[in-house]
Parts: structure tokens; sequence; C-alpha cells
């Protein structure tokens, strides 16, 4: 039976994570590696030029130079490896979220590229997600940034909340506890409007459009008032945005993968 592209890809992973310093099967895997991308992506895929710029030894060496830098090399070769193949399996899971939808070209048409983003005070999540919705041609909707034309806030809010989808990035702005508790039980937790505003996005444009992002802290509290909404952790690597990224091709948008690894 042939194997699916999600299949061919796996099997791929799995050979790059048995990968060992000194492994005779490295060759192996990188020719395979590289014809795999081809016959899944094309041949002018960006995954095949960013297969060959990964490096298994040092670029330079000298004499007496100590193995420990070639065994480490090598490891960081390999975490690239299998770390560019999670973005190619990632990419197909992707493309297949809407196949056989009918009207996939009316509902992509209909998606405004606005996405409204919904943060605290961590200047670096709010940044990093608007950046990232704008490397795959989308428009983040900061409302302080947008022009106020006279209006009230609440005005303001209205108007722009217009959007297909809404990001809500809940860091740790708050400290709280209850009256009956000690200090040192205090929690983390998000600003109380960027809750209500989580509500309100949840109410106009249904949950399956919302994405919570929340900030990795000890002791931060997550909302467990609005079930079925997708919390995504903030990670430093970077994993969010494939996640976030596979919530926006569920319900229509059109993602390039190969915008992901820029």
């Amino acid at each position: 039976m042939t194997k699916t592209k999600i299949e061919l890809i796996e099997s791929l992973l799995s050979e790059a994570t048995a990968l060992t310093y000194n492994d005779d099967n490295l060759d192996k895997v990188k020719k395979r590696s590289e014809m795999i991308a081809k016959k899944v992506f094309g041949d002018k895929s960006e995954y095949i030029a960013k297969l060959n710029k990964i490096r298994f030894s040092p670029s330079i060496v000298w004499s007496g130079m100590d193995r420990s830098i070639y065994n480490s090399t090598f490891e960081s070769g390999k975490r690239e490896l299998i770390n560019l193949i999670n973005v190619m399996l990632e990419d197909v899971n992707l493309s297949n979220v809407l196949d056989g939808s009918q009207n996939l070209e009316t509902l992509n048409s209909e998606l405004s590229e606005n996405i409204f983003i919904v943060h605290g005070h961590n200047e670096e999540m709010k940044q990093s997600s608007a950046r990232f919705l704008e490397k795959i041609d989308l428009k983040p909707i900061i409302l302080h940034e947008q022009p106020n034309k006279g209006k009230t806030i609440i005005e303001k809010f209205n108007d722009y909340s217009n959007v297909s989808f809404a990001i809500v990035l809940l860091s740790a702005d708050d400290v709280a506890f209850s009256k009956n508790e000690e200090v040192e039980n205090a929690s983390f937790r998000a600003r109380q409007n960027v809750i209500f505003e989580l509500g309100f996005f949840i109410g106009k444009i249904g949950r399956e459009c919302v994405v919570v992002l929340h900030e990795q802290v000890d002791n931060f509290e997550i909302p467990s008032d609005y079930q079925g909404v997708l919390y995504i952790p903030y990670d430093n690597s970077g994993n969010w945005k494939l996640s976030v990224a596979k919530e926006l091709k569920a319900i229509g948008y059109k993602i390039d993968g190969n915008k992901l690894l820029e």
C-alpha cells in the first residue's frame, strides 16, 4: 500500500530522531529528506534549501580540535533537522484540515484579513503575535494603535472588533488571592479587561474563532469559565505559531507553511 505524505514524513522523523554521532545512516537520512521534500512540496520548496543549510560537522577544523566540538555540532544539526521535519509534518497537516470542503474558496473570500489581538502588559507577547500575523499576510488589530476618529473607547472597540478571528494574550499582569488565604498563596492572572474581551469575542465570533495564548509562569491562573476555547502555551521556541496557524487554517484561512519558517 502506498504511504501517505504524513506517513512518509513521520517515518523520516523517526529515522532522524534515531541518528547518533558518526551514524552511517546520516547520509541516507539527508538524501531521503530532500527526496521527500521534493515529492511532497515541489522542487522549489524552501524546505530543500533549509535542509541543505543544516551542518552536522564543524565548518572550520584545526589540529588537536576537541572531539566534543564535533559531537555538539552534530547534535545541533540533528535538532535543526528534527525541528524542520516537524514543521514539514505540520504543513501537511494544515493542508489536510479542510480537504474535501466544497466551499473553501467562498469561505476564504468571506474571512477578514483583520485579526484582533487582545493583550495585557506583556509587550513581547503582543509584538511577537503581531509580527507573526504580518508574516502570514494577515493584519493584526491592536486597539490602541488604531485612530480614535473622535469616538469613545467603547465605540472604537465595537468598530474594530468586526473580525473573523481573535488572539487573546493572557499575561501575568495581576496578582490575586482569596481574602481567606495568605499572600503566599497568591497566583498570577491576566487583567480583568482581557478576560472580559475574551468572553466578548467568544460570544461574537464563536469559540472556534478564538485562541488564547497564555504566559508560561508558575502559579498562573487559567480562566475556568470558558469551555471549548483552545489555550496555547506561549513558548520561547515558537511552537505556538504552528498551533495558531493550524486554527486559522481550520476555519478557512490560507496559510503558506513556508512563511512559518522565515
